[in-house]
């Protein structure tokens, strides 16, 4: 499904209005009527409920004028708060607002001057409802004054809050907190997701989320070219790589995993059993020959093959070993627990100059690249990095926290500049390709912060490509059902102690919800 930001969801507003010719109050009654229809169902056990709706002087305003009218007419016991000038609205949310006027719904009239009294704490504390449609997508500064008074009440007393389209205070695009932000129980979008409403720590704001249909058709949004998206549930299924009936093990893969070192063989072992766990047809393990006895010990389906090493790593030699079998294979993993030093750049060096098949790098393959960026000039074939935001930091120089503040700009400046896919691990992990495409995921949890994770996530990736999915299809469709594999594994086990072996034992079922046979 594709996301937007706030400029993005005004322009097809725009072009819903003037070049179909759809008049702008009849996109912001439809608006109405989907917030309505949500809190009807919200407040259907209250036999005469009390509403208290903020609205501010823009067309989010106009949405919360829209729903006390249909609100009063139900019978509830509706007060309107309106903050700003009246005779400052503009077109259908000053119709709107006349209307409300007209029906002599009860209103509050504040100004930024204006001092918040008992009274409206009071409305604030025996509503059943607080509808916020103070601000939409488009603020752009911190929010001060009165508004600040208002939002601190608002989330102080408000029994349960329902905001329209994104919760006031949240910026639309990166999910900022402006100064102070509404905490909303629901938020009921409009027309599409908004980019913000998925990411930290405007996301902890969101509550429930719900995307309402407006009736803007879906040639307008087309037209849009937008590039950011989530994957949905029913999406999934379109995906995921067909089986079968009359293939063997060659026809799904052949996965070539090089990773581990002293000390480190669980995120050998788990990368081989998330790519074995998503189904490809085999897996074959490159390793420093001081640790093979053990992994062969540990994996029983995956093929070892004992390399040279130097002080128990990788080195040029074991590229030199590794190289005939590479040949082979359908798409390489590589970096898990491969430790850190010269070597290793050295070794990721040559394995980037020479591959010829899809590469797929994590953990200490991103350290070794991140010392040397420029081995990523020239690409011959598509390059998968799945970073947690530490290792995006070392590869762009940036900290920890520049990269969460702005992971989507730093996802889609990096890929266009590498050429390279990107899959940014977070708690809502972003990835993203070279022509500027975003996904946020939205599965996972908080169980899934556990050592080897991401080894899992590695394997999971290099499983699909390995059965002939489109690399970037495979990193989406790779994030998704892992976090969904983790989510399966926290419903069950729950989230403390949930370990990464934990998560590959979900991944079949997490297919499973899925797979449509082809």
């Amino acid at each position: 499904m594709k996301v937007c930001n706030g400029k993005e969801m005004r322009q097809i507003d725009e072009a819903a209005i003037h070049k179909l010719g759809i008049p702008g109050i009849v996109l912001m009654e439809n608006a109405t009527l989907a917030v309505v229809h949500e809190i009807k169902k919200d407040l259907q056990n209250i036999r005469k409920p009390s509403v208290a709706i903020f609205c501010g002087q823009g067309n989010n305003g106009g949405d919360g004028l829209g729903v006390a009218r249909h609100l009063y007419n139900c019978g509830m016991d509706v007060t309107v708060i309106f903050i700003g000038d009246p005779l400052l609205l503009k077109e259908d949310a000053k119709t709107n607002f006349n209307i409300v006027d007209t029906l002599q719904i009860p209103k509050i009239i504040l100004n930024k001057d204006s001092i918040i009294d008992d009274n409206i704490v009071n409305l604030i504390k025996k509503s059943d409802l607080i509808v916020d449609a103070i601000f939409g997508t488009g603020l752009s500064k911190p929010i001060s004054g009165i508004f600040n008074d208002l939002i601190n009440l608002i989330n102080l007393y408000g029994e349960y809050i329902l905001s329209i389209d994104i919760p006031s205070g949240l910026d639309s695009e990166t999910g900022a907190i402006l100064g102070n932000a509404i905490k909303a129980h629901k938020t009921v979008t409009l027309a599409l997701p908004k980019s913000g409403l998925y990411l930290y720590p405007g996301t902890e704001y969101v509550g429930e989320l719900i995307i309402a249909d407006i009736g803007i058709p879906k040639e307008i949004i087309d037209c849009a070219q937008l590039k950011m998206n989530i994957l949905m549930d029913e999406e999934v299924g379109s995906f995921i790589p067909s089986r079968f009936p009359r293939s063997n093990k060659g026809t799904y893969g052949r996965v070539q995993v090089l990773a581990g070192s002293k000390g480190m063989t669980g995120a050998a072992a788990l990368t081989c059993t998330g790519a074995f766990k998503i189904g490809a047809g085999l897996v074959s393990l490159g390793i420093p020959r001081s640790i093979n006895d053990i992994l062969q010990t540990k994996l029983t389906e995956v093929i070892t093959i004992p390399i040279r090493e130097k002080d128990g790593k990788l080195c040029r030699e074991s590229f030199e070993d590794i190289k005939p079998y590479l040949e082979k294979a359908t798409v390489i993993a590589v970096g898990p627990g491969i430790g850190q030093g010269p070597q290793i750049i050295e070794f990721m060096e040559l394995l980037i100059k020479n591959i010829r098949i899809p590469l797929v790098v994590d953990a200490d393959g991103i350290n070794a690249i991140a010392k040397n960026i420029e081995m990523l000039r020239n690409l011959k074939v598509p390059v998968v990095l799945t970073p947690h935001p530490g290792e995006m930091g070392r590869l762009i120089h940036k900290s920890t926290e520049e990269v969460l503040a702005n992971p989507i700009g730093i996802v889609r400046e990096f890929c266009h500049k590498w050429n390279v896919i990107l899959v940014l691990k977070d708690a809502k992990t972003i990835i993203g390709d070279p022509d500027g495409q975003i996904y946020i995921n939205t599965t996972g949890n908080p169980g899934m912060a556990t050592a080897g994770s991401g080894d899992v996530l590695t394997g999971i990736i290099a499983g699909l490509i390995g059965q002939g999915l489109n690399p970037y299809k495979a990193a989406v469709l790779g994030a998704f059902i892992h976090g969904k594999a983790g989510d399966l594994a926290a419903s069950e086990l729950g989230q403390h102690g949930m370990l990464a072996g934990d998560i590959c034992n979900y991944v079949p079922k997490a297919m499973k919800l899925y797979y449509q046979s082809h």
